[in-house]
């Protein structure tokens, strides 16, 4: 009886390093702090306007969306717009 020798396999292990990129805690398209003031401004503007569109048919309810609407349709025909 004959013993065969078979060869010894040896693995050999390879290991990937990445280094971190380093990055900001803000993303890029975060609105800036100047942004949401203008933001609330705006949303001020449009409330009063809207309030106001309350107030013209003389406080009668349940078209508080419809009146929203329209003073957001006014006030940003208004308003130039921006290209980003």
């Amino acid at each position: 009886m004959m013993l065969r020798r078979h060869k010894a396999t040896t693995t050999t292990a390879t290991t990937t390093t990445t280094t971190p990129v380093a990055t900001s805690d803000v993303p890029a398209s975060s609105p800036t702090r100047q942004d949401m003031q203008d933001t609330d401004r705006l949303q001020g503007t449009i409330a009063t306007r809207a309030y106001a569109l309350y107030e013209e048919r003389g406080y009668r309810h349940g078209c508080d969306l419809q009146d929203w609407l329209d003073a957001e349709r006014e006030i940003l025909s208004r308003k130039p717009h921006m290209v980003a």
